[in-house]
């Protein structure tokens, strides 16, 4: 499961899930030897970004559009991070979160096509497609209803959907890299969330055992983390 990575990798997983568990689903598809280590914000202040080389920051049940108790500060961090230079990876609401550090609460919102929930496609340009090494169209597991629609200075978009217009976007300047969908669940751990949230996807309109018939295509294999870990994006 584990991708590539340096013995000087040093990677910090901020995890903003409410349930706690997306720190592990993460730092499961990073190398030992990236020295990954999981930060809960609502239990102490922020690290010193300086200690790091990489930081991924997760999803959230929570809505990018809300104040959340560590905003503030997680702002900060981000903002600092790319001052020195540690690239950031951020995943649904870490992707939004990204966004709204740079851009301020009008680079997000609430989806106006009522979000993405499945096993949806996400199309990609030729260059993201060759620096990531995926299909020009891949099926990936969504679950969101906020979305990203101003970019941090210098952000390129690499992946869109009929629903989301910036479902990936890489900024060299800022050294970010956002996916609005959750690279981290393969088709098991996906339907198995799928399975659990059928009371809310219900209340979408949506039916649990419809979406779980389908998986990930490609395979999830890392191969997103991967892309992160290295240089090929501008050597930060």
């Amino acid at each position: 499961m584990n991708v590539s990575g340096s013995a000087s990798t040093r990677v910090l997983v901020v995890d903003y899930s409410v349930d706690r568990e997306s720190g592990g689903a993460i730092s499961a598809w990073l190398p030992p030897s990236s020295n990954p280590s999981v930060f809960v914000p609502d239990r102490e202040g922020f690290p010193d970004p300086s200690g790091f080389t990489h930081v991924i920051h997760s999803g959230s049940a929570r809505s990018i559009c809300d104040d959340a108790p560590f905003m503030e500060e997680a702002v900060s961090f981000i903002r600092r991070a790319s001052s020195m230079g540690v690239r950031q990876m951020g995943i649904c609401y870490g992707h939004q979160l990204l966004a709204r550090a740079f851009k301020g609460l009008e680079a997000v919102r609430r989806n106006p096509e009522g979000g993405e929930t499945g096993w949806l496609a996400v199309h990609w340009s030729p260059a993201a497609s060759g620096m990531i090494g995926i299909p020009r169209v891949t099926r990936v597991f969504q679950f969101h209803y906020d979305e990203v629609v101003v970019l941090p200075d210098g952000g390129v978009v690499l992946g869109w959907s009929p629903v989301t217009s910036i479902e990936s976007f890489v900024s060299l300047e800022a050294g970010l890299f956002g996916v609005q969908f959750h690279p981290e669940f393969d088709r098991e751990s996906g339907n198995a969330l799928f399975s659990k949230e059928r009371d809310k996807i219900a209340a979408s309109g949506l039916d649990a055992d419809r979406l779980i018939e389908d998986g990930p295509d490609p395979a999830v294999d890392g191969r997103f983390f991967r892309f992160f870990l290295s240089p090929v994006w501008g050597g930060r």
